[in-house]
């Protein structure tokens, strides 16, 4: 397993993962497919931060992503940052998801993030994210309920985090 810095180059793969969980599941809010000029500008805005967004590859296949975007738009938060990560549906269930979120957040302590929040949709579909982020040291800090609506139902998510904070 290695990762690297996504590019551009990157974005068709990465719109194959993504657009998979938008069309058959509510881990992500999203309701609309993605085109590849969106996961380019994705890719654009979160280096633009000067955050990371890394590719996972195995066997020289891109098998999932990761990346800390802005969690809130008002500048106390500059120092917080939510996550995302998705996997290749085939890569699921191999560790490739906690490695890469470890990763991730030491990217993150590097770039100077202080707290990383995931903010995790609270279906059956999303219990192996709220179990990677556990693992990963990431507490449960509150939940919403009914905050989303996808495929006819309404969706709560769990809020969860974790600091990098060196104090």
């Amino acid at each position: 397993m290695t990762f690297r810095p996504a590019t551009n180059a990157d974005a068709l793969a990465l719109l194959g993962i993504y657009n998979h969980y938008i069309e058959t599941s509510n881990v992500t809010f999203d309701l609309d497919v993605w085109s590849t000029d969106d996961m380019a500008h994705k890719i654009e805005t979160v280096s633009a931060l000067g955050m990371p967004f890394i590719v996972a590859e195995r066997d020289g296949e891109l098998v999932g992503y990761a990346y800390l975007s802005t969690f809130r738009e008002k500048a106390a938060y500059d120092t917080t940052m939510e996550n995302t990560l998705y996997l290749r549906p085939d890569a699921r269930g191999a560790g490739i998801g906690g490695t890469m979120l470890e990763e991730l957040c030491r990217l993150g302590a590097i770039a100077g993030v202080r707290e990383v929040v995931a903010v995790i949709a609270n279906t059956p579909d999303a219990v192996p994210s709220i179990r990677l982020h556990d693992k990963a040291g990431f507490a449960r800090v509150g939940e919403m309920h009914n905050v989303g609506r996808k495929f006819d139902e309404w969706i709560g998510v769990v809020m969860m985090q974790k600091s990098l904070a060196r104090e």
